[in-house]
């Protein structure tokens, strides 16, 4: 196995962890009799940033270009802003449309690293 299986596997598992945490972020709006649900929803979303990062490390270490930083940078600029709408309590009315496009992020990530 070489470096490119290796992120698109690991692409592949954090488009995984993405969609786990999308679902969950619903249950938890809709207020589920669940505990361990919101501790549940936050390992993944950290999960998910770490693969994140871990993804656009090993892929700028392979092709190195400012092109490539910035939109592995605007890609992490989405996940912070679902965080900071997260903090603030709007959540509930915007967290589907930033959950959404969390989803389109890793979409592109996968489709970007898939072996051709």
């Amino acid at each position: 196995m070489d470096i490119k299986d290796a992120i698109t596997i690991l692409a592949s598992i954090g488009f995984i962890c993405s969609i786990i945490t999308f679902i969950g972020g619903f249950r938890m709006v809709r207020k589920t009799d669940h505990h361990g649900e919101p501790q549940m929803h936050k390992m993944n979303g950290y999960i998910t940033v770490i693969v994140y990062v871990m993804l656009a490390t090993l892929a700028v270490s392979l092709h190195f270009k400012v092109l490539l930083i910035l939109a592995w940078f605007i890609g992490f600029c989405v996940h912070l802003f679902k965080l900071f709408l997260v903090k603030k309590g709007l959540a509930v009315r915007y967290g589907g449309y930033m959950g959404g496009m969390l989803l389109i992020v890793w979409l592109v990530v996968i489709f970007t690293h898939l072996p051709k």
